[in-house]
Protein backbone atom coordinates (compact mmCIF):
# COMPACT_ATOMS: atom_id res chain seq x y z
CA UNK A 1 0.00 0.00 0.00
CA UNK A 2 1.49 3.79 -1.07
CA UNK A 3 1.72 6.26 1.56
CA UNK A 4 -0.71 9.25 0.92
CA UNK A 5 0.84 12.22 0.76
CA UNK A 6 -2.50 14.23 2.57
CA UNK A 7 -5.42 12.35 4.63
CA UNK A 8 -8.77 13.38 4.02
CA UNK A 9 -9.10 15.61 6.74
CA UNK A 10 -6.06 16.98 5.64
CA UNK A 11 -7.41 17.78 2.41
CA UNK A 12 -10.54 19.05 4.02
CA UNK A 13 -9.14 21.45 6.08
CA UNK A 14 -7.27 22.75 3.02
CA UNK A 15 -10.26 23.32 0.61
CA UNK A 16 -11.63 24.69 4.42
CA UNK A 17 -9.10 27.48 4.17
CA UNK A 18 -10.09 30.90 3.61
CA UNK A 19 -7.76 31.86 0.51
CA UNK A 20 -8.11 35.74 -0.27
CA UNK A 21 -8.02 36.19 -3.97
CA UNK A 22 -6.01 38.90 -5.23
CA UNK A 23 -7.62 42.47 -6.85
CA UNK A 24 -6.97 41.04 -10.17
CA UNK A 25 -8.03 37.57 -10.06
CA UNK A 26 -10.70 38.16 -12.64
CA UNK A 27 -8.38 39.45 -15.29
CA UNK A 28 -7.00 35.92 -16.69
CA UNK A 29 -4.72 36.22 -19.85
CA UNK A 30 -5.04 32.87 -21.57
CA UNK A 31 -1.79 31.62 -23.17
CA UNK A 32 -0.94 29.30 -25.61
CA UNK A 33 0.35 25.98 -24.52
CA UNK A 34 4.20 25.85 -25.44
CA UNK A 35 3.74 21.74 -26.42
CA UNK A 36 0.16 22.38 -27.94
CA UNK A 37 -1.41 25.24 -29.96
CA UNK A 38 -4.86 23.54 -29.51
CA UNK A 39 -5.01 24.44 -25.58
CA UNK A 40 -4.71 27.43 -23.50
CA UNK A 41 -3.85 27.89 -19.96
CA UNK A 42 -4.23 30.72 -17.25
CA UNK A 43 -3.60 30.84 -13.72
CA UNK A 44 -4.35 32.79 -10.46
CA UNK A 45 -2.04 32.36 -7.12
CA UNK A 46 -3.00 32.70 -3.61
CA UNK A 47 -0.72 32.69 -0.57
CA UNK A 48 -2.16 31.54 2.45
CA UNK A 49 0.81 32.29 5.43
CA UNK A 50 2.23 29.43 7.34
CA UNK A 51 0.37 27.32 4.70
CA UNK A 52 1.77 27.39 0.94
CA UNK A 53 0.59 28.77 -2.34
CA UNK A 54 -2.72 27.78 -3.55
CA UNK A 55 -2.72 27.85 -7.87
CA UNK A 56 -6.05 27.72 -9.96
CA UNK A 57 -4.93 26.40 -13.49
CA UNK A 58 -7.40 26.96 -15.99
CA UNK A 59 -7.03 24.88 -19.35
CA UNK A 60 -9.34 25.48 -22.47
CA UNK A 61 -9.38 23.92 -25.86
CA UNK A 62 -9.88 26.89 -28.63
CA UNK A 63 -11.87 24.71 -30.72
CA UNK A 64 -14.02 22.28 -28.39
CA UNK A 65 -15.30 24.34 -25.24
CA UNK A 66 -16.55 21.23 -23.74
CA UNK A 67 -13.01 20.82 -23.28
CA UNK A 68 -11.92 22.54 -20.42
CA UNK A 69 -10.40 22.02 -16.43
CA UNK A 70 -10.00 24.17 -13.62
CA UNK A 71 -8.03 22.57 -11.39
CA UNK A 72 -6.91 23.46 -7.51
CA UNK A 73 -3.62 22.66 -6.20
CA UNK A 74 -1.23 23.36 -3.26
CA UNK A 75 2.58 24.08 -2.68
CA UNK A 76 2.45 23.90 1.22
CA UNK A 77 4.75 25.96 2.68
CA UNK A 78 8.59 24.22 2.44
CA UNK A 79 7.75 21.76 -0.23
CA UNK A 80 8.11 22.45 -4.02
CA UNK A 81 5.39 19.35 -5.13
CA UNK A 82 2.20 20.56 -6.26
CA UNK A 83 -0.94 18.18 -4.70
CA UNK A 84 -3.93 18.86 -6.42
CA UNK A 85 -7.26 19.24 -4.55
CA UNK A 86 -10.34 19.96 -6.65
CA UNK A 87 -10.42 19.46 -10.63
CA UNK A 88 -13.70 20.44 -12.85
CA UNK A 89 -13.79 18.95 -15.95
CA UNK A 90 -15.76 19.42 -19.15
CA UNK A 91 -17.32 15.65 -20.89
CA UNK A 92 -14.62 15.73 -23.14
CA UNK A 93 -13.50 12.44 -22.06
CA UNK A 94 -14.66 9.38 -20.51
CA UNK A 95 -13.72 9.03 -16.81
CA UNK A 96 -13.12 6.22 -14.64
CA UNK A 97 -13.57 5.37 -10.71
CA UNK A 98 -11.21 2.35 -10.55
CA UNK A 99 -12.30 1.50 -6.75
CA UNK A 100 -16.11 2.32 -7.90
CA UNK A 101 -16.11 0.34 -10.93
CA UNK A 102 -17.70 3.17 -12.61
CA UNK A 103 -17.42 4.94 -15.77
CA UNK A 104 -19.36 8.08 -16.99
CA UNK A 105 -18.63 10.73 -19.45
CA UNK A 106 -20.24 14.02 -18.42
CA UNK A 107 -18.96 16.86 -16.46
CA UNK A 108 -17.91 16.27 -13.56
CA UNK A 109 -15.53 17.25 -10.49
CA UNK A 110 -11.90 15.49 -9.37
CA UNK A 111 -11.60 14.95 -5.49
CA UNK A 112 -8.61 14.36 -3.97
CA UNK A 113 -9.00 11.22 -1.42
CA UNK A 114 -6.51 9.35 1.07
CA UNK A 115 -7.81 5.97 -0.64
CA UNK A 116 -6.90 6.61 -4.13
CA UNK A 117 -3.12 7.80 -3.22
CA UNK A 118 -2.92 4.56 -0.66
CA UNK A 119 -3.94 2.07 -3.96
CA UNK A 120 -0.93 4.36 -5.92
CA UNK A 121 -2.93 6.44 -8.18
CA UNK A 122 -3.19 10.41 -8.15
CA UNK A 123 -4.66 11.94 -5.45
CA UNK A 124 -7.74 13.34 -7.82
CA UNK A 125 -8.22 10.21 -9.59
CA UNK A 126 -11.92 9.87 -7.85
CA UNK A 127 -14.40 12.13 -9.61
CA UNK A 128 -17.95 12.70 -9.78
CA UNK A 129 -20.54 13.70 -12.05
CA UNK A 130 -21.72 17.10 -11.68
CA UNK A 131 -24.82 19.09 -13.25
CA UNK A 132 -23.51 22.61 -11.40
CA UNK A 133 -21.72 23.77 -13.97
CA UNK A 134 -21.85 23.55 -18.28
CA UNK A 135 -18.65 25.81 -19.49
CA UNK A 136 -15.25 26.50 -17.54
CA UNK A 137 -16.74 30.38 -16.22
CA UNK A 138 -19.54 28.19 -14.34
CA UNK A 139 -16.85 25.85 -13.05
CA UNK A 140 -14.55 28.61 -12.30
CA UNK A 141 -17.30 30.17 -9.93
CA UNK A 142 -18.22 26.72 -8.51
CA UNK A 143 -14.52 26.43 -7.28
CA UNK A 144 -14.40 30.17 -5.44
CA UNK A 145 -17.68 29.07 -4.23
CA UNK A 146 -17.09 24.96 -2.85
CA UNK A 147 -12.95 26.00 -1.90
CA UNK A 148 -13.43 29.09 0.29
CA UNK A 149 -12.14 31.51 -2.01
CA UNK A 150 -12.91 35.16 -0.62
CA UNK A 151 -13.68 37.89 -3.44
CA UNK A 152 -11.83 41.40 -2.72
CA UNK A 153 -13.73 43.79 -0.31
CA UNK A 154 -14.21 45.99 -3.47
CA UNK A 155 -16.47 42.90 -5.43
CA UNK A 156 -18.72 41.89 -2.24
CA UNK A 157 -19.16 45.75 -1.98
CA UNK A 158 -20.64 46.06 -5.32
CA UNK A 159 -23.06 43.15 -5.44
CA UNK A 160 -24.63 44.69 -2.68
CA UNK A 161 -25.12 47.53 -4.57
CA UNK A 162 -27.24 45.76 -7.24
Amino acid sequence: MAIADLTDKQIQDLIDIEKPLPSRYNRLHFRVRPYSAAHEEAQIQVQVVHVGTFKIMLRRNVIDRSDFSVILGVSLYRSPKLLRLRRYNGPSHEHTNKLEGQKFRAYHIHYATQRYQEMGAAIDKFAEPSEKFQNLEQALDLCYEQCNFIRPESDRMQARLF
